[in-house]
């Protein structure tokens, strides 16, 4: 056996988590999706609606304990944001409307990234 053909069968293939593209694809992805999320939703105080139906309260430390935990309003404060409402967004969680400023900024930065990676490569 030839070293050339000895390295040839070493190599593995590629994988997709591997990929230039895939990080940034998956956090566009994700980012996406929770502004989109956000924005389909309609904010309350107490609750979120899809469509006119209540979304259930997900926070099981609220239930077991019947106390918020720092992330409680999280959901909320999104939504508010994503309507333009950002007094209310502050009231739901203060840390909320920073965050979802964060996870905004990263949608047309994630596609500036891959066009330019895409630009790179060719």
């Amino acid at each position: 056996m030839s070293a050339s053909s000895a390295t040839a069968k070493s190599k593995k293939p590629k994988s997709i988590f591997s990929s230039w593209w895939f990080g940034d694809s998956l956090l566009l992805a994700l980012c996406a999706s929770v502004v989109f999320a956000a924005i389909i939703l309609t904010p309350t105080p107490e609750f979120v609606e899809f469509f006119g139906t209540r979304v259930p309260e997900t926070c099981g430390y609220k239930r077991v304990l019947g106390m918020s935990c720092p992330g409680c309003g999280l959901t909320r404060s999104f939504t508010y944001m994503a309507h333009l409402d950002p007094l209310q967004a502050f009231r739901m969680n203060w840390m909320g409307p920073p965050f979802f400023l964060f996870v905004l900024i990263q949608v047309p930065y994630r596609v500036l990234r891959l066009a330019r990676q895409w630009r790179d490569r060719l």
